[in-house]
């Protein structure tokens, strides 16, 4: 409960975090994460490949030692050069510029010549030629050129960018499908150089040497670098010509990188889909698995963009969620704390709340560390402390925590825990663990004297016990063992031996191939009504016996009866809990046992006779026959008042196949006063017996 308050808490605390976050990536700090987005776009695009437009060339004027008339005249003398040749186009992206009123230059006519001019659509030259775009470059507030817009709203009409103009012309407006929205832009990455030549060279040698037919010929009085207009992502200074060139080439070459309306609503609901995810899976993790998802979901986030950007050439803006998730991520770090102190601390406490007998605080504080080692033996102790406190529930809710949770430590350690016994104990070899139990764990192991495997049940009594408590829990262990050891029957497994090796108790019994009829309580498996009877009659009489020689098993369950289907035996197993019945005592008390079993005087404390066994004997038949305890409670103090206060529906209209034979039976095995039972466990086989014979 505290832990699922504290992952609420944690959630809560989680979102109003992200929320904040959202509210600031698009106010007051969306600057920050537009930059942190620029330059995950800068690093990724910087290295993406390029072509350079194909078959271009770059004629450069140097205006550096020229005066602004002699650079008009060499616009003209190139312009001049480059009509006599066979030149596919003419670009002249930032011609020079030219005062309103006075009169054009005279080469302003091979603008109108057989190979086409192009020229900005803000210049004067725009006049005399309808080859026109737009050429506007608008760096980020950082300095750097990413974006290039492809339309433009001027004098209340759409007009095209210089680039996508020329394309238009020469692709007869293949390029328009993608490029057609008032708001389509294309993002730069970097310029593949065009070659250049001086102009001055164009001139004196003429343009026969250059082997340009068909070439795209950009002119500008703008040198490389010295003459550069902005500051591309991959670092590169670039004029106007370069940057015509490389949108000019992204766009005939359908390589342009594009943000289409899609991915600009994927920049508002991804950061609001990675906070969702955030604040439902982060708060309720461990620091490594909140690291481990922070730095994978990241890695994925950024490499979604790099393979939408080398692959489809579309630009994503990742920053802001990238940038929420790992804020989110940080967050539950925190919320998280030092495991290692929480455990520590919770340790600490929980180890004074159980010297304290507060077993349920110690429970809860355990609950909170981390597995370990130490963990797991206290947590044992602390399932003894609830046995001792007549509260095997929470002992049983206990190991199944532990069963739960201590995946890495389950064999070893729990072993270990449980009494494992090392390879040899007195002249016994251990071969491997069948099972454990409440008090220690059981063993195949052979006794090499004769050869005979046994069955070796192994109590730590050392490690459980100190001091007098020590010597009465040996005075208990042998004499429950002798108890044992005195029962010889067909359904009763025999017991062998006892001893103590190297701190550990063990009793040494017969080795019995089969299942637990626990597994046969499924509702799934049952067993035919008749061979449920025919078991539960063999172990009356097997408990009828006992109850002759003064033994009372006190713990009659499925898990108790061992069944062989392969010969139709069955055993009774676990007497070493059992106790002498002493008639010099007035009270015995609660041993250990598993209350939905117990008998209204066995839960009551009170004296306890064998017909206390045929009690918990007639609950378990209920159960083999229709899958279900006759007593089910949330609780242990409702379970107690429904095993001495209520009668347990029939079991006949539940099932076919049950005669109504069978609820007189159960009535009379389950029965609140123990003298209105059956008086022993040979009477109650008689009327299993007849029961079978009858469905």
């Amino acid at each position: 409960m505290e832990t699922a308050a504290k992952q609420k808490r944690n959630r809560l605390i989680a979102l109003a975090f992200a929320s904040v976050l959202l509210v600031l990536t698009y106010g007051p700090l969306a600057q920050w994460f537009i930059g942190a987005d620029r330059f995950l776009y800068d690093q990724f695009s910087a290295s993406k490949p390029v072509e350079s437009l194909e078959n271009a060339l770059i004629v450069s004027i140097d205006p550096s030692r020229m005066t602004g008339e002699q650079v008009v005249e060499t616009y003209g003398r190139v312009l001049g050069e480059l009509q006599s040749s066979r030149v596919k186009r003419i670009v002249l992206s930032n011609p020079p510029a030219l005062a309103e009123g006075e009169p054009l230059p005279d080469w302003v006519s091979f603008l109108n010549a057989d190979i086409p001019v192009y020229v900005p659509t803000r210049h004067r030259l725009a006049e005399v030629t309808n080859n026109t775009g737009v050429v506007s470059l608008h760096p980020d507030e950082d300095g750097v050129l990413r974006k290039s817009d492809m339309w433009y709203f001027i004098d209340s009409k759409m007009v095209p960018a210089l680039p996508l103009a020329i394309a238009f012309d020469n692709d007869g407006g293949a390029s328009a499908p993608r490029l057609s929205g008032a708001e389509d832009a294309i993002y730069l990455s970097r310029y593949a150089e065009v070659p250049r030549v001086k102009a001055t060279e164009l001139i004196q040698r003429g343009i026969s040497y250059m082997r340009i037919t068909d070439a795209t010929v950009f002119v500008d009085a703008e040198p490389a670098i010295v003459g550069s207009a902005g500051l591309l992502p991959s670092g590169q200074y670039v004029t106007n010509s370069e940057v015509v060139a490389t949108v000019l080439a992204a766009v005939e070459q359908n390589a342009a990188i594009l943000s289409p309306a899609w991915s600009k609503a994927m920049q508002w609901l991804a950061p609001i889909l990675a906070a969702i995810v955030a604040v439902l899976f982060m708060p309720d993790r461990n620091r490594r698995d909140i690291a481990v998802m922070a730095v994978v979901t990241s890695a994925g986030m950024m490499l979604l963009e790099v393979l939408m950007l080398y692959v489809l050439n579309i630009r994503l803006d990742l920053g802001r969620p990238l940038l929420i998730f790992i804020g989110v991520s940080a967050l539950a770090l925190w919320l998280v704390g030092d495991p290692r102190k929480v455990t520590r601390d919770a340790f600490k406490r929980g180890s004074d709340f159980l010297a304290a007998g507060r077993l349920e605080p110690a429970f809860a504080e355990f609950r909170r560390c981390h597995p370990s080692e130490s963990l797991a033996t206290v947590m044992y102790k602390l399932s003894l402390a609830f046995e001792q406190q007549a509260k095997p529930e929470r002992a049983e809710a206990v190991l199944d925590w532990m069963k739960r949770t201590h995946s890495t430590i389950k064999r070893e350690s729990a072993e270990k825990r449980a009494g494992r016994a090392p390879d040899r104990l007195g002249r016994y070899v251990i071969e491997k663990r069948l099972g454990r139990g409440a008090m220690g764990a059981v063993y195949l192991a052979k006794d090499p004297r004769i050869n005979r495997p046994v069955a070796l049940k192994v109590i730590p009594i050392e490690k459980e016990f100190e001091d007098e408590e020590l010597k009465e829990a040996r005075i208990r262990f042998f004499r429950e063992a002798e108890s044992a050891g005195r029962l010889t029957h067909p359904n009763i497994i025999t017991v062998y031996d006892a001893g103590e090796d190297k701190g550990q108790a063990y009793i040494a019994m017969e080795f019995v191939p089969g299942t637990p009829l626990k597994k046969f309580t499924d509702p799934n498996r049952l067993l035919a009504p008749k061979r449920a009877l025919e078991l539960a009659a063999a172990t009356a009489e097997g408990l009828d016996y006992a109850h002759s020689q003064g033994v009372i098993h006190r713990d009659i369950k499925p898990a108790n009866l061992m069944y062989n289907p392969k010969d139709g035996s069955l055993k009774i197993s676990d007497f070493g809990v059992a106790r002498l019945t002493d008639n010099n005592r007035t009270k015995t008390g609660i041993v250990l046992g598993t209350p939905m079993y117990m008998s209204p005087e066995q839960l009551a404390a009170e004296d306890l006779t064998g017909q206390s066994d045929l009690f918990s004997l007639g609950v378990t038949l209920y159960e083999l026959l229709i899958g279900e305890v006759p007593f089910k409670a949330s609780n242990i103090a409702l379970l107690m008042s429904k095993i001495t206060s209520e009668d347990p529906p029939p079991v006949s209209n539940r099932r076919s196949g049950i005669p109504p034979s069978v609820d007189a039976l159960l009535t009379k095995a389950l029965s609140k006063n123990p003298e209105n039972r059956f008086s022993s466990g040979a009477e109650m086989a008689i009327a299993l017996r007849n029961c079978a014979r009858v469905s």
